[in-house]
């Protein structure tokens, strides 16, 4: 009979707990939302004496519904086994500023972009998950914003001393604790109430899955740096 790695399983028993009850709070959450507002149209229907406009409800149903299939999208990424990215390559510069131009074009919630791009060899990847991961690491700086104060974030890319290729993301929000420093890429790890904790997880798969190192520490003056590296492709190979 194998043995069994004690530690292992209480482990696994703990990440499992950890996903159950972070994915019933949200889940409960989102379908008690699209039940009480579904009632309300139905009291409304049947006595009109609710004030509230049909499609300011829609509204809510749709949207309740919407963060709810988000959990699960979000846990099939962070659950989609390691492959490989192919031999694709890609111009990480050239995505960086594109996806920095579109989140000046598209901001609404008064966030800064600003980038220093600098021209970089290309990578082995590929664009979308590239992209998919810098959406979490946004979305990660949008959560650090501290009580609706001005928020700044930076892309800067270079080649580092090694000749490898380096991407820094610097927000401006409220930085880190020591603790989740050390715990940021942890699944399920999250100081905030109600969320999965899964967002710096799937940012840092898709890195390594892209064969990147990523670190993470809060800058000198204020929020937080990502530092994401990777060896560029063969000089003989670029295309």
């Amino acid at each position: 009979m194998p043995k069994i790695d004690s530690d292992a399983a209480t482990q696994a028993l703990n990440d499992l707990g950890h996903l159950s009850s972070a994915v019933g709070h949200n889940v409960i959450n989102a379908f008690s939302a699209i039940v009480s507002n579904a009632e309300l149209l139905r009291i409304k229907a049947a006595t009109n004496a609710i004030p509230i406009d049909n499609s300011t409800i829609a509204n809510l149903i749709i949207e309740s519904a919407i963060e709810a299939s988000a959990v699960a999208r979000r846990l099939i990424d962070f659950t989609r086994p390691i492959t490989s990215i192919g031999d694709d390559q890609v111009a990480l510069d050239h995505v960086i500023d594109r996806y920095v131009d579109a989140g000046r074009q598209a901001e609404r919630d008064g966030m800064t972009w600003t980038a220093d791009i600098q021209p970089i060899p290309p990578i082995y990847g590929q664009t979308d998950q590239l992209e998919a991961m810098l959406d979490e690491l946004v979305a990660n700086a949008r959560e650090s914003r501290s009580d609706q104060a001005p928020l700044a974030i930076h892309f800067a890319t270079s080649v580092d001393s090694r000749g490898w290729v380096s991407l820094e993301i610097r927000d401006t929000g409220r930085g880190m604790s020591e603790e989740t420093l050390v715990r940021a890429i942890e699944p399920f790890y999250s100081t905030k109430s109600g969320h999965l904790g899964v967002g710096l997880s799937i940012a840092n798969g898709i890195w390594r899955r892209h064969r990147g190192t990523l670190s993470i520490r809060n800058h000198d003056v204020q929020g937080v740096v990502f530092r994401l590296c990777v060896e560029p492709c063969p000089r003989d190979t670029y295309r």
